[in-house]
C-alpha cells in the first residue's frame, strides 16, 4: 500500500499528455501507471479531467534575505512560490552582503532553515576580489554567478584576464557560471548622454541598456566559455540579436540560456503603460524581440524560462514616477510564473509540453538537479501541480504573498486553476492557501 495515490489525472511531461495515476510513497514518486490499475493507498486524490505537471523549478529568484527584508524574505518568497506551482527556487547572491565566501554562505543556510515552504538552491557570487570558489562548491553552491554589467562595481568583471581565471577556476569546481552580460562602458556612456538631455521616462531608462550592448557581453562568454569549457548560463537574454550569438554557438553543450517570463509577454508598449513599475533590466523589449524569444523558446536554442523575480515596494516604485532614475529596477514574478506560461501556451507560443520541458525539466538539468527534480519520473521526488484545464485564473495584486503586494500582469485571466501543489508528496498549497508549516529543504547541487 501506497501513502498516497493520485489517479486519473493527465500527466503532462516534455514527451507528451498521458493519462497515468502516479503512486507515491516516502516522498517519492514510486509507481506511474495506467489510470485504471488496481493500486491501494491511504491516501487516494482524484484528478480524473486535471492535468499534473512536474513543479516548477525556478532558476533566478532574489529571496532579498539577508539585509533586503522589508522587500521580501525566506518565508513569503518561498510562500508565493508554493502558490505558484513553483516547487525549487535557486536563490541569487545579491543580497546585502553579497553571498561571496563560504560564511556568508552558512550564514543564509541558517537564515532559511526551518522557514522555507519549498525547496531552496543557494547561488554564490564571484568577482576580481571575491574568489571562494572551492569552499563555496563543497557546501553546496549550485551557480556561480560573474557579472559582466549591472552588477556592484566591487564584483563587475570588466578585465578579460580576470574573467579567463574564474571561468577555469569554475570549471575546476565543476560548477556552472551564471553570467549577466552586457558592456559596462556602452551603458554608462548611454546613461550620461540620456540624463544630460533631461530625460526622466521609461523610455529614457530603457534607452540606456540597448540590444546592443547585451550583444557584446554575450559574444564575449561565448568565446571565452568555448575557449576554455567552462558550463556557462546566460541570465535574462532579452533580444533577437543575442539569439542570433547563441544560434552561432549553438553546437557548444557548455552553453546554455534562460529568458524571463516577462520579457516573453511583455513589451515596451507594456512598459510605458506600466510607468515605473515596467522598469525592470533588461528592459521590456520590442513585439519583434518578444516574438523571437517565443520563437527561440521553442526550438531549443533559449533552454530555459526563470522569473528573475525581483520584488521591490509600491513606494520603491513611485518614486520613479516622475523621474525614472529614482526607481528601483526588478519585478516579482514567482508566484504569477505559472499562469503566465500557461497564458503562452493559451496564445500558440509555446504548449503545456514545452512548460514541462523549459520551466522543470531543464532548469533541473542544468544545474545537476535532475532527475530528483524537474521530471515525474519514478524515483523522483514528488513535486507536482494539479491544475484544473476548465477552470482560469485572474491574476490579482490583493493575492499576491510577495511582500512586493504587486504584479505586472494583475488583471490578466490565464486558462487552468491552481488546485494543489505538492512538494515531496505533501500538499503545500491547495486551492490558493499555502499550508502554514513550511517543509522546504536546503538543496545541494
Amino acid at each position: 500500500m501506497f501513502a498516497t495515490l493520485i489517479r486519473g489525472a493527465d500527466l503532462v511531461t516534455p514527451d507528451g499528455i498521458e493519462p497515468k495515476s502516479i503512486a507515491i510513497e516516502d516522498g517519492k514518486i514510486a509507481a506511474v501507471v495506467a489510470p485504471g490499475a488496481a493500486i491501494d493507498a491511504r491516501e487516494e486524490i482524484d484528478a480524473t479531467g486535471k492535468l499534473v505537471m512536474p513543479g516548477l523549478v525556478d532558476a533566478h529568484v532574489h529571496l532579498r534575505e539577508p539585509g533586503f527584508e522589508y522587500k521580501e524574505d525566506f518565508s513569503s518568497g518561498t510562500m508565493a512560490a508554493a502558490a505558484g506551482g513553483v516547487t525549487t527556487i535557486m536563490d541569487m547572491p545579491t543580497d546585502d552582503p553579497w553571498t561571496a565566501t563560504a560564511a556568508q554562505f552558512e550564514q543564509k543556510c541558517d537564515l532559511m532553515d526551518g522557514r522555507i515552504h519549498v525547496d531552496v538552491a543557494l547561488q554564490a557570487a564571484v568577482g576580481p576580489q571575491q574568489n571562494d570558489i572551492e569552499a563555496l562548491a563543497a557546501l553546496g553552491a549550485i551557480s556561480f554567478e560573474i557579472f559582466l554589467a549591472g552588477g556592484r562595481a566591487d564584483f563587475q568583471v570588466n578585465d578579460d584576464s580576470d574573467f579567463r581565471s574564474i571561468l577555469v577556476a569554475i570549471k575546476g569546481a565543476g560548477v556552472v557560471a551564471g553570467i549577466t552580460a552586457g558592456d559596462p562602458g556602452m551603458v554608462a556612456t548611454l546613461l550620461d548622454e540620456i540624463t544630460a538631455s533631461g530625460r526622466r521616462d521609461i523610455a529614457a531608462f530603457n534607452a540606456v541598456r540597448p540590444p546592443e550592448a547585451e550583444v557584446l557581453g554575450v559574444e564575449r562568454a561565448c568565446a571565452m566559455a568555448v575557449e576554455i569549457g567552462t558550463r556557462i548560463h546566460f541570465r535574462q537574454i532579452s533580444c533577437a540579436a543575442s539569439i542570433d550569438i547563441l544560434k552561432r554557438f549553438a553546437d557548444h553543450d557548455t552553453i546554455s540560456s534562460e529568458v524571463t517570463p516577462h520579457n516573453l509577454l511583455l513589451t515596451d508598449e507594456d512598459a510605458e503603460r506600466l510607468g515605473p513599475y515596467g522598469a525592470v533590466i533588461p528592459p521590456l523589449r520590442s513585439d519583434a524581440d518578444c516574438a523571437a524569444l517565443q520563437n527561440a523558446l521553442r526550438d531549443g536554442t533559449i533552454d530555459i524560462v526563470a522569473t528573475d523575480h525581483a520584488p521591490h515596494l509600491r513606494a520603491e516604485k513611485e518614486r520613479g514616477r516622475d523621474d525614472i532614475w529614482q526607481v528601483a529596477p526588478g519585478l516579482p514574478g514567482v508566484q504569477t510564473f505559472a499562469a503566465i506560461m500557461r497564458a503562452l501556451a493559451d496564445q500558440g507560443a509555446l504548449s503545456l509540453q514545452d512548460i514541462a520541458r523549459t520551466c522543470a525539466e531543464q532548469p533541473a538539468r542544468l544545474f545537476g538537479l535532475y532527475p530528483r527534480k524537474g521530471t515525474l519520473a519514478v524515483g523522483s521526488d514528488a513535486d507536482l501541480v494539479i491544475i484544473d484545464p476548465n477552470s482560469s485564473t485572474t491574476i490579482t495584486d490583493d493575492d499576491q504573498l510577495s511582500k512586493a503586494g504587486w504584479t505586472p500582469f494583475a488583471g490578466l485571466t490565464t486558462p487552468g486553476c491552481i488546485e494543489r501543489v505538492m512538494l515531496r508528496g505533501q500538499t503545500i498549497c491547495r486551492d490558493g492557501v499555502v499550508a502554514n508549516t513550511p517543509i522546504g529543504s536546503f538543496l545541494k547541487r
